[in-house]
């Protein structure tokens, strides 16, 4: 299982992302015809269309997905930062009791 993601690491991504052109990025055909690139990335080296293609699809599809998932990552800590400081602060009204205990 990966490690969980800090937010340094989070940070880096966000950089990085932000740092490509923007999308979608459609495939290039080399002079058979065949997928040959995606975007700014102008070879892949798969030796076999089976493999090829679904490799330009995935990435054409990150270009766009990585940049939402990485946002919905820092909503969700949003969120849970904010949870935690409600439930903290009902803690305290509450004497610092907890149901159930």
């Amino acid at each position: 299982m990966p490690e969980p993601i800090s937010p340094e690491y989070l940070r880096e991504t966000q950089a990085i992302v932000a740092a490509v052109p923007n999308g979608p990025w459609e495939p290039i055909t080399n002079d058979y015809g065949l997928p040959d690139g995606v975007g700014p990335i102008s070879y892949l080296e798969c030796f076999d269309g089976t493999v090829q293609l679904p490799v330009i699809q995935f990435v054409r599809h990150a270009r766009e997905a990585l940049p939402r998932y990485v946002g919905e990552v820092a909503r969700q800590r949003d969120l849970i930062r904010v949870l935690e400081q409600r439930l903290a602060q009902h803690e305290c009204a509450e004497g610092g009791a907890r149901h159930g205990r």
